[in-house]
């Protein structure tokens, strides 16, 4: 009996240090006692981890930290792979390498909700590898990637059936130069062509996201319950009534907050008299 409440024990250790911050499950449960690092390396501990809090610790304690830090964030996502021993179901994380998602494609084939925002280098060939790997993935957070192009989120919609939720936010763009940026309309058609069943739908792209991008997503992606364009500046105001009048389920709707004004020529001409 005692053996049997020992393995309990060590179960439900496990659920509960699985709710824990991501940092206090690697680095303060284990060297409490053996019993609690015996418990800290089971498989329920690892099912699902945000590292998105001590990965943001991190840079703000060391600025540009997110530059320099390719080996000790490929050691660590490796690390929490390999404890999940293929049961990893949620990983949200960052400034991943092309060699951590390919880790994470061969060895998570579990995984539903995924976030790599923010990963700057990471390319077409590894992300691909990702969504054929990881069909299951629900919920997908690509913002920020911006090598990405729009045959990565091709094949996330080919692959993905059960995709409902996608955010693909372009918001430090001013930080790089010499990058060709992803254009907002080409990878709204593409969503629209091949994510049709989402639900839930991220475009914060400043101004590369036009009318012409967004009627494509209105007419296509009719099952969207919230969308979120904040910052896409370059949209009309028609072209955001027209939106929740094509999307009948639409409950939430982020707009932005100057959108574009269209001025008639006369208008124009009355202007520069």
């Amino acid at each position: 009996m005692e053996g049997q409440w020992a393995s309990l024990m060590s179960e439900l250790l496990s659920d509960v240090f699985g709710r824990l911050p991501f940092e206090e499950r690697l680095t303060t449960v284990p060297l409490v006692c053996k019993a609690w690092r015996t418990a800290s390396l089971e498989t329920a501990c690892w099912r699902n981890v945000d590292m998105e809090p001590w990965i943001n610790a991190k840079s703000e304690m060391d600025y540009g930290w997110e530059f320099d830090c390719k080996e000790e964030l490929e050691a660590v996502v490796k690390l929490v792979v390999d404890r999940s021993h293929g049961h990893l179901r949620q990983l949200r994380t960052m400034y991943c390498s092309n060699e951590s998602v390919r880790y994470i494609a061969e060895n998570c084939p579990l995984l539903t909700d995924l976030s790599i925002a923010e990963s700057f280098l990471v390319e077409d060939e590894s992300a691909i590898v990702l969504a054929e790997k990881c069909r299951r993935i629900e919920n997908l957070d690509l913002s920020d990637c911006y090598v990405l192009t729009t045959r990565s989120l091709e094949v996330f919609g080919r692959n993905c059936c059960s995709l409902i939720s996608f955010s693909r936010n372009m918001l430090r763009s001013h930080e790089f130069s010499g990058l060709d940026f992803p254009d907002g309309d080409q990878e709204a058609v593409t969503i629209s062509s091949h994510m049709r069943a989402l639900k839930h739908l991220e475009l914060k792209k400043s101004n590369s996201l036009t009318d012409m991008g967004l009627m494509h997503i209105a007419k296509e992606c009719r099952n969207l319950e919230s969308l979120n364009i904040a910052c896409c500046t370059a949209v009309s105001p028609g072209a955001l009534e027209k939106v929740s009048s094509m999307c009948p389920k639409l409950k939430e709707f982020v707009k932005p907050v100057n959108p574009r004004v269209t001025v008639s020529q006369k208008l124009m001409w009355m202007l520069w008299d």
